[in-house]
């Protein structure tokens, strides 16, 4: 039995995350996310003010994604519903991930350049949700537009190598793959602020 089937199931908050991925021309896809938060209760909150039931988050980030390159080539951001009018300065935030490639080091990148007062934590939280899905649909992107299967290329497909359990290096899948077990001292570890879903052979920013 889950934990929600011992509860009430008053659902008093929610918070959903939507991204899709669009085939946009043959080198490029669009990326489109969506955060929003809703409350099904009223509060009040730290400053006194009474809250309402509602949404009070929805923010909307898209990407133009080359796909030979994970380049970001365009970004475009809105929010249809903020908590405060002050809220609206922080979409100028992502103009300056346009020209960023997702690849080693974007999760930690993205935190310095509009995390705390730089930006929005919303935005923030979306964006960085949106880095692995970006790999994940260019991926699908351009295996869709291939004629046949490729042979696993460490330089284009070896990100997955320690990605997870499941692609551990010395693991069947890896090796069914073609992959070759390193004799070189373990890799350093990722940092905390790594994605490794994110990693790949393009040069780390």
């Amino acid at each position: 039995m889950s934990f929600l089937d011992q509860c009430s199931k008053e659902n008093i908050h929610n918070r959903t995350i939507d991204i899709s991925t669009y085939a946009w021309d043959t080198e490029h896809v669009l990326m489109v996310g969506e955060l929003k938060e809703q409350r099904y209760v009223g509060f009040i909150n730290h400053l006194g003010e009474g809250v309402n039931p509602g949404i009070y988050h929805n923010m909307k980030i898209e990407l133009l994604i080359d796909t030979r390159t994970m380049t970001i080539k365009d970004v475009a951001v809105s929010l249809p519903r903020i908590p405060r009018d002050d809220c609206s300065a922080t979409a100028a935030s992502l103009d300056q991930i346009k020209g960023m490639t997702i690849t080693r080091g974007f999760s930690a990148t993205i935190k310095k350049l509009i995390g705390g007062i730089n930006g929005c934590v919303h935005l923030n939280t979306l964006l960085l949700a949106m880095g692995p899905a970006a790999v994940q649909g260019s991926w699908i992107y351009n295996s869709w537009q291939q004629k046949e299967a490729e042979r696993f290329d460490p330089e284009t497909g070896g990100h997955l190598v320690d990605s997870c359990w499941t692609w551990r290096e010395n693991g069947p899948l890896a090796a069914a793959m073609g992959h070759k077990v390193s004799t070189q001292p373990d890799r350093e570890e990722e940092s905390p602020a790594e994605d490794n879903s994110l990693i790949s052979s393009e040069r780390s920013l």
